[in-house]
């Protein structure tokens, strides 16, 4: 399957042009995401990945840390 781009600046004509895409055989409108990974989510993302570290009691981070 081959994907194309399209980059609309006059959203007035989007409706038009989905529906004249959807009219040809073969076409379909994948839909997109455009809401970035807040801020909350990308650390939930870390701890599933397991990047995290986990200390007992802030010595134990500053040691970690070298201060």
């Amino acid at each position: 399957m081959t994907q194309l781009t399209i980059n609309i600046e006059d959203k007035s004509i989007l409706p038009h042009l989905k529906k004249i895409l959807n009219a040809i055989d073969g076409v379909s409108i994948a839909k997109t995401s455009k809401k970035p990974k807040s801020s909350i989510d990308k650390s939930l993302e870390d701890v599933r990945a397991g990047r995290i570290n986990h200390y007992e009691n802030v010595e134990a981070l500053y040691k970690a840390l070298g201060i």
